[in-house]
């Protein structure tokens, strides 16, 4: 995985932090694209690299709707975590 895979605009970086900052929770689709003000087409772009690295999960639930969630399992994503409360004490 390189960095570029995480951080590759600044819409991907601001998923990536809100995930961060809700570790433990799932978001739909249509959520994170109302929180992060863009469309629900560039949450599933910016999602899909993520997704590849499995830093983040991604699952189709009821009636289609899209789902997705930092995956604590995997050691990237574990790192990630541990930086960013780092980087919070600064």
């Amino acid at each position: 995985m390189k960095l570029l895979d995480l951080f590759q605009s600044k819409a991907q970086v601001r998923l990536v932090e809100h995930l961060l900052q809700n570790p433990d929770k799932v978001f739909n689709q249509a959520g994170l694209a109302r929180v992060m003000d863009v469309s629900p087409s560039t949450v599933a772009r910016i999602a899909e690299p993520l997704v590849k690295c499995k830093v983040v999960l991604y699952e189709r639930y009821q009636k289609g709707m899209k789902i997705f969630a930092l995956n604590k399992e995997e050691p990237a994503a574990r790192n990630l975590i541990e930086f960013y409360e780092k980087i919070k004490q600064l």
